[in-house]
């Protein structure tokens, strides 16, 4: 009988097995490792971090997990009261390949299953019997959870139902807006962090970061959306995007004081995160049952950054 199933391959994942030394197997719904730390390539344009931005951490003990890492410089400003003001004093951690690269290097040589969702989780006498969507089956003596909340409890509610009523740990939705203009904005700055906004939450100049420009030719914009903004569009936001991504962007150039023409857009896509992040809540920061031997951690406890993940996961580990 196989050891410890782990469940996702995020910053928690990698997190946990930093510190468990043992032999793991990651299984992975999706096609790549990283989860929320994503980035997209587009062909002919470039890299887009449509998730995690970058990393606030002045923990030496975190900066020597990621190994891999570079600090990202530049212009940085935070829009507040309809006018521009510096953002100084922080040190923003990123990948200059793209931030999902932090996440991948922390898998290399490590026994991950791509495209293998996890579709019910089964307590037999001394082990759990994992069945997934292929139908497939594994049984393992002890699986940890590191999906998004939702997730994690939709796969453990038989389990973890009573632990879970007794706090919110609810996730909050974001809208990403990614385009790639075939003439410079000529801004000047490397991100605009927005205040109290209805539409916008942040925006980065992707070209700010990257070594390797795929274009050069093209100036890259991720612009993230509200909290507001995103509960209100999150469901429908598929089968509007046209008319999302024109607000957003319509936003964007009035604060910015902007021409924005459609003929300067070479690329536009908009992504929805449905479980972005977590407010940081008074709760236990990761579950385990020593009894069934099943655990459960994420950035969700605690806050929604790269940091919790892997405060959350330490704990969790010391547990097991």
């Amino acid at each position: 009988m196989k050891d410890i199933a782990i469940i996702g391959t995020g910053f928690s994942a990698a997190s946990f097995s930093y510190f468990v030394k043992k032999d793991l197997d990651f299984y992975e719904k999706s096609r790549g490792v990283g989860g929320r730390c994503s980035t997209r390539r587009v062909d002919n344009v470039g890299l887009f971090d449509h998730g995690l931005q970058y990393i606030k951490s002045q923990d030496e003990e975190f900066k020597k997990f990621l190994k891999d890492y570079c600090v990202w410089q530049g212009n940085f400003k935070i829009f507040q009261n309809n006018q521009l003001i510096d953002d100084l004093g922080k040190e923003r951690i990123i990948h200059e390949n793209g931030n999902n690269a932090l996440v991948k290097n922390l898998f290399k040589n490590k026994n991950v299953m791509l495209n293998k969702e996890l579709k019910n989780l089964e307590k037999k006498s001394d082990n759990f019997q994992l069945t997934f969507k292929d139908d497939t089956q594994e049984n393992y003596k002890t699986v940890i959870i590191t999906a998004p909340f939702q997730q994690a409890y939709n796969l453990t509610k038989q389990f973890t139902e009573s632990f879970f009523s007794k706090f919110d740990y609810s996730m909050q939705p974001n809208l990403t807006l990614m385009v790639a203009f075939n003439k410079s904005l000529n801004l000047n700055l490397s991100a605009i962090s927005f205040e109290d906004d209805d539409v916008l939450g942040f925006a980065a100049n992707e070209n700010t970061k990257k070594k390797d420009l795929i274009n050069k030719d093209l100036e890259l914009w991720t612009i993230q959306s509200s909290l507001k903004y995103a509960i209100k569009n999150i469901y429908e936001y598929r089968n509007n995007k046209p008319s999302l991504m024109d607000e957003m962007l319509k936003s964007f150039s009035t604060k910015l004081k902007v021409d924005i023409k459609k003929d300067n857009i070479q690329y536009s896509d908009i992504h929805g995160w449905l479980y972005a992040y977590n407010q940081k809540t008074a709760a236990p920061n990761c579950y385990w049952d020593k009894d069934l031997r099943l655990g459960i951690c994420g950035d969700w406890f605690s806050g929604g950054n790269a940091e919790n993940a892997f405060d959350n996961a330490k704990q969790l580990a010391k547990l097991i």
